[in-house]
Parts: structure tokens; C-alpha cells; sequence
């Protein structure tokens, strides 16, 4: 069912202090993230999105916010502004809570094959670009991922739960990192736990990518690692998806199927100017000095398949880390970047995240777009 999004209340209520507090100004305004998160929730994209129409009520209701608010910013209105974006919330909020147990348009057919069909064609369009921009990083030498001694394993931080893979192979062991002192040790199905190492004192998010990133070091008795995220849920043959998308690179993942851009995924951190978004904004602009394109792709790190013998690609994941401890960053969106720095050729599959046959998300329900 369709609901109130905590995302965007959060977005436009951080615009809103950030105008009290004069960080924004009619010069910075971000009208462009602004309008586009207007039509993604009340536009005609919303509702083409769900296979419905506009209510009468609402067919007009995104235009009037745009044009209100970039009259308020012609005329360096800032507390017209914020009065513009707190109706907005208002009525963003009423707009969703009416769509209820009565809307069933949210749990039929439409919603779930719009969301599908996108993710799938972008998923191939995202491949087809990467394949192009692979030509200018010739393999030195091919890598056969999923031979030799395997493991998946994921990182449980906190009280989450952990699935179970609906499709088990012998040929590779299981390994679950946590924090949960009570499962050390201790297996459950085919997961073995071990106990989760902090001796910097990292942030929970921080250490996450610690060990989603550092495999060739933590796990180094291995050949192979496949990383998943705690929530996904191995569904087919994992061999098989090493064989056909490997393409004889040292790494294998997902394509972002929403951005494709580092720059784009940064942006909405740029409007204020505390410590974190400085930090951002002096990474974007070393980015941009050394040349790296816009619209370079981005991977899905939920899923990710690495060879421990390829020397580079070692490389790269150390160089990945260094960047999030000395840039104070994080995200999936470093991959690229730092792949294109050091000229690594890797793949991605063709494939969308959440509907493909060898991995699924649990928290996701595409039959009621219950998140």
C-alpha cells in the first residue's frame, strides 16, 4: 500500500531549516532537486507510475507549487519560499494518508509491472553504456570468478534478521560477521557467525563497509567472496551468475538503476555547510578536476562477487576505503570512480536488483509497494 515517505518529509523539512538558518539563499536555491521531487510525488509521473489518474483535485496541484515557488525565489522571497514547501509537506502528507485500505489500485497488477518494467530496461540500458565505457580498459589478464575455495557472507549489525539462502550450494561456505555476542560462535542454517572486530570505534554504516569492502583482508583464505547485503536473499545459482555475467573480470555486480551519476547522488547533500556536506563538496570538486564524467554509472553494491587473487582489484578495494576514511563518505557511487581512476575493467550484470532468479530483497514487496 502506498504511504507517507519519510525520505521526502525529512528532504523538504532539512530545505526549510536550512532557508530559517540563511544557508539557502535565492542564489543556491536547489529549484531544480525541488521540482523534481514535486512531480515524483504529485505529478503526472507519480500516477503513470501506478497505472492511474490524477484525482481532478490534485491535476494542477504540482504546476501551482513549481510556479509559487520560483516566483518567491525571483523575487528573493526565502520565507515565501519555506511557507511554499511547508504547504507542500502538508499536502504531500494528506495526499498519501487518504490513499489507503480503499485505494486499491496500489496492490493490483500495474504499480508492480511499471516498477518491474523500469528496473529491468534500465538495468539493460545501464549494461549496454558500461559495456561501451569497458572498451577503454583493456583486461590484462582473464579471472574465472567462482573457482577455486568460495564464501558468502554478509555483516548483521544491531537486531536485524537474517534470511536464509532459498538456494544453497556445498561448494561455498557461509560466514555471517554481527555484533550479537550471543551468536558467536554459534551456526543457524547454513550461516556461521563470527564475532564482528571494531578497534576504531567506527560508526555502525562506517563498519558495515569496512567489511563489505575489505574481503581480499578479512576473509583472505578464500579465493572468491560473494558479498550480500543482510537483506537479500540468494534465490538461484550463484555459479551460474558468476559464469555468464564474469565477462573474465575480477569483479561482478549490480547496475543503480535509479542514478547513474556521482555527481547527481551527492547534489542534495551540497545545500547546507556543515561538516559532512564540506567534505562532500571538496570531494565532488577533486572529482571534477581530474576529469571524471558525468553519467559514468554506478553499481548496486546489495550484491557484489570478487576474485582475491586479482592483485588489482585488491587495489581498488583498499582505494576504496581509503577514499570513504579520508573523504568522510560512503556510498556505492566511490565504485566507479576509483575503477576509472585506476583503469579497472570490471562487469555488471544486465539485471534488476529486485526481480532477477538468483537474488531477491526481503524488505520488498513489489506485489503491494510495502517497503
Amino acid at each position: 500500500m502506498i504511504k507517507v515517505n519519510e525520505n521526502v518529509i525529512n528532504l523538504v523539512e532539512k530545505v526549510r531549516r536550512a532557508i530559517k538558518n540563511e544557508k539557502i539563499t535565492a542564489e543556491n536555491f536547489p529549484m531544480a532537486e525541488l521540482c523534481n521531487l514535486i512531480e515524483c510525488t504529485m505529478g503526472n509521473s507519480f500516477w503513470d507510475c501506478i497505472g492511474s489518474r490524477s484525482n481532478f483535485g490534485f491535476q494542477e496541484m504540482p504546476e501551482i507549487y513549481k510556479e509559487a515557488l520560483q516566483d518567491a525565489v525571483d523575487r528573493q522571497d526565502m520565507a515565501g519560499c519555506e511557507r511554499v514547501l511547508r504547504l507542500f509537506e502538508s499536502s504531500y502528507k494528506a495526499l498519501y494518508t487518504a490513499m489507503g485500505e480503499d485505494e486499491k489500485i496500489f496492490r493490483q497488477g500495474p504499480y508492480r509491472k511499471m516498477i518491474i518494467d523500469l528496473g529491468i530496461e534500465n538495468a539493460k540500458v545501464q549494461y549496454r553504456l558500461h559495456q561501451e565505457r569497458q572498451k577503454a580498459f583493456p583486461k590484462e589478464k582473464e579471472v574465472s570468478l567462482g573457482e577455486g575455495k568460495g564464501v558468502v557472507y554478509t555483516c548483521l549489525i544491531g537486531e536485524k534478521k537474517l534470511e536464509q539462502p532459498k538456494k544453497v550450494s556445498a561448494r561455498v561456505d557461509y560466514i555471517c560477521f554481527t555484533d550479537q555476542q550471543d551468536k558467536w560462535g554459534t551456526k543457524e542454517g547454513v550461516w556461521e557467525y563470527r564475532a564482528i572486530e571494531n578497534p576504531e570505534d567506527l560508526a555502525d554504516e562506517v563498519l558495515e563497509y569496512k567489511y563489505k569492502i575489505m574481503a581480499h583482508k578479512l576473509l583472505a583464505d578464500y579465493d572468491f567472496s560473494i558479498w550480500i547485503k543482510s537483506n537479500m536473499v540468494i534465490v538461484g545459482d550463484i555459479f551460474r551468475f558468476c559464469k555468464i555475467y564474469g565477462e573474465g573480470n575480477g569483479f561482478l555486480s549490480f547496475p543503480q538503476v535509479v542514478e547513474d551519476c556521482i555527481y547527481q547522488s551527492m547534489s542534495i547533500t551540497h545545500m547546507l555547510k556543515d561538516d559532512f556536506n564540506i567534505a562532500i563538496r571538496k570531494r565532488v570538486n577533486q572529482y571534477q578536476k581530474e576529469g571524471y564524467p558525468e553519467h559514468n554509472g554506478l553499481i548496486d553494491d546489495r550484491v557484489m562477487v570478487r576474485s582475491h587473487r586479482d592483485d588489482r582489484l585488491c587495489k581498488v578495494m583498499e582505494a576504496w576505503w581509503d577514499e570513504i576514511c579520508e573523504g568522510k563518505l560512503l556510498g556505492a557511487n566511490l565504485f566507479n570512480y576509483i575503477a576509472w581512476k585506476q583503469q579497472y575493467p570490471f562487469s555488471i550484470c544486465d539485471l534488476f536488483i529486485y526481480e532477477n532468479i538468483y537474488f531477491n530483497n526481503s524488505e520488498i514487496d513489489l506485489e503491494t509497494n510495502d517497503d
